[in-house]
């Protein structure tokens, strides 16, 4: 929480002055690369924004200031014209932004950061207030600065014994807002923390910059080779306000991430809900699952809605007061056993023919099962074990992973490969660790082995 608090002290968006002080502190807690992309950088259609700023934001009724946009970061909408003039009542309520269900509340008007092309003016102002104004006529003095910055995405990568990349992502352009966005962040950052203290297979890379616009640059300027290597990732946000643990699925829904994230968070996580791709807040993975780059890509959050993720959702209520810290440990808990996952999955060789005793002294191997006649302290999935006893022998022909059998039978992953290497240490089986990979999908794969 101290770490949300800190990030969420900067005045962020796509391009400002701020955001070189976030990745400062950020780079506090981990190793950071940085890469910058120019105001006025255009990719097929999107556009860097300029820097933005506001330096007077007032309205006056009879001479009298009734709304200062500067009282709040919010108070002006993002990327907002200059405008000086009169204007009746009807005229200036097209240029104001509120929300009576929140009614003390500043909304965030961000489409101009992505649009800049489509910028005009707007103020943000809190319904309290709204419900004050009416029929009247109001002078507008509205002075914003506009000059060339610099857009910021910043990695930070975890290098493992192979190239094989986990991507995770964040992103930084909500100024001030917890639990959409720095909640989420801190959260990654701890992960990271911890994995560059593990030894990994995978390489782990963690993604930090302006959601879409960000993500369009970084992957235009990244080299074909190194994206190649990118097997999948997960965009996360929104970890911290009660709500079902929501995971939308990658485009296809059939990658090993999607697995990996079905398993962890059906056993590891209360209220979790599984949606198809998109189903949720959508947010960067539209930019990674895009043609020619096609990276598998999962979207995880709290959200109880799309529309409206939860209450306090694009407003300046969205502070780190509202987080509840054991839910951010939840979701900190939940991707450590995803890497576990993905590190530890593994095809299975037999190596016996015909019908193993498991419970012969000489292997000790046998889960108890309900027995009428025996009095036994079973848990509640003994069953489910006694049920994978009988078909597990089968598997063991490379054809089905852990991560397989663990779906299949309603098990958590965990446990039934730390049962596993068992077999392996009696040596009954060989396990053959396997990599993530991605999955792209082009004209000349789906048309493999075709006659023309």
């Amino acid at each position: 929480m101290g770490l949300t608090r800190d990030l969420c002290s900067f005045r962020t968006a796509v391009v400002a002055e701020e955001n070189h002080a976030l990745f400062q502190r950020i780079a506090g807690e981990i190793p950071l690369e940085l890469h910058e992309f120019s105001s006025g950088d255009a990719h097929q259609g999107w556009e860097v924004p300029d820097n933005w700023r506001v330096e007077r934001a007032l309205i006056k009724k009879d001479g009298t200031v009734v709304f200062d946009g500067l009282s709040n970061a919010l108070g002006v909408g993002y990327y907002s014209k200059s405008f000086k003039g009169t204007l009746d009542w009807e005229d200036l309520k097209a240029h104001l932004t509120t929300n009576p269900d929140l009614p003390g509340a500043y909304m965030f008007h961000c489409m101009w950061q992505y649009r800049p092309w489509a910028a005009d003016w707007a103020f943000c102002v809190p319904f309290d207030t709204y419900r004050t104004l009416g029929p009247g006529r109001y002078e507008i003095d509205l002075v914003t600065v506009r000059e060339p910055g610099k857009m910021i995405v910043a990695e930070s990568t975890r290098q493992g014994n192979l190239p094989n990349t986990i991507v995770f992502h964040s992103n930084n352009c909500h100024p001030h807002m917890a639990n959409d966005g720095f909640a989420g962040t801190a959260v990654m950052i701890r992960l990271f923390q911890w994995l560059n203290r593990e030894k990994t297979r995978h390489t782990y890379r963690l993604v930090i910059g302006p959601e879409h616009v960000g993500t369009v640059f970084y992957l235009r300027d990244m080299p074909a080779g190194e994206r190649g290597d990118i097997a999948g990732g997960v965009f996360a946000e929104m970890m911290g306000v009660d709500g079902p643990f929501k995971v939308a699925s990658t485009f296809h829904g059939d990658h090993g991430l999607d697995k990996a994230f079905h398993n962890a968070v059906s056993h590891h996580a209360q209220n979790p809900e599984f949606v198809p791709w998109r189903m949720s807040v959508g947010n960067d993975e539209t930019v990674w699952e895009a043609p020619g780059y096609e990276v598998p890509f999962i979207q995880a959050n709290r959200a109880r809605s799309r529309s409206h993720p939860f209450p306090e959702y694009h407003s300046n209520l969205d502070g780190p007061d509202i987080i509840d810290e054991s839910l951010l440990d939840e979701f900190l808990d939940v991707f450590k056993k995803v890497v576990f996952i993905i590190e530890n999955n593994a095809a299975i060789i037999r190596k016996f023919d015909g019908l193993i005793c498991l419970s012969s002294p000489e292997y000790g191997l046998y889960r108890e099962r309900l027995d009428p006649a025996v009095e036994k302290d079973l848990p509640e999935d003994s069953e489910k074990w006694g049920y994978l006893q009988d078909c597990l022998p089968r598997y063991f022909d490379g054809s089905m992973t852990v991560l397989d059998i663990a779906e299949k039978h309603g098990l958590p992953f965990r446990p039934l490969f730390e049962y596993l290497t068992l077999f392996e240490r009696k040596g009954l089986i060989e396990m053959t660790f396997t990599l993530a990979r991605g999955k792209p999908v082009t004209f000349e794969s789906l048309n493999e082995g075709k006659t023309p």
